[in-house]
């Protein structure tokens, strides 16, 4: 049911989706660009009902208080610390090996502000995990959800931030002055 309503809600507000998502057998980061709005959430939100993409996110631990806890929890939050001595990348990675297939969805911009360059959180979880990565582009000047094939990083670290960002430059988020543009110069 679930899958009809975000599929309805997302074609009615003029939105299309471009790629095809690699299923849910795999465990992959995906990371999703330019995050400028929150307005980037529902439409999210409708495509993963869509697809049926049993995508998972992190979220700050202080933020499951009831009743908010029931809606995170439904949406495939998972709360993490992210105070003291705690280090994120090596909490996910840690996940990645529990589990027998993951997929997570990071904003590797780390803001809805303007940046030059991705944080490389993402990259070093991807990396420590042994998985690909799922560019996803929020394209609102053409109101499309573009999602490319998966990502197969390499022993390169600067090559592949390169060539991610590549994937990236240019695209127009819903505030379009916050929106990705590699660093020139």
């Amino acid at each position: 049911m679930l899958s009809i309503i975000g599929k309805f809600l997302f074609h009615l507000v003029g939105w299309k989706l471009e790629g095809d998502y690699p299923g849910n057998e795999n465990s992959f980061v995906v990371i999703v660009a330019p995050h400028t709005s929150m307005w980037d959430v529902p439409i999210g939100i409708c495509v993963k009902w869509w697809k049926k993409m049993n995508v998972a996110f992190y979220v700050k631990e202080e933020m499951f208080f009831f009743p908010i806890s029931i809606i995170l929890k439904g949406l495939n939050a998972i709360p993490i610390k992210r105070s003291g001595n705690t280090n994120f990348v090596f909490e996910v990675v840690k996940d990645f090996k529990t589990r027998r297939s993951h997929r997570i969805l990071i904003t590797p911009e780390g803001t809805r502000k303007k940046v030059k360059s991705f944080k490389t959180g993402y990259y070093f979880i991807a990396k420590g995990a042994g998985v690909p990565i799922l560019p996803v582009i929020f394209d609102f000047e053409n109101k499309t959800i573009i999602m490319k094939d998966l990502f197969y990083l390499t022993d390169d670290i600067e090559k592949d931030q390169s060539d991610i960002e590549d994937i990236y430059d240019g695209y127009k988020g819903k505030i379009p002055d916050f929106s990705f543009s590699k660093a020139k110069g």
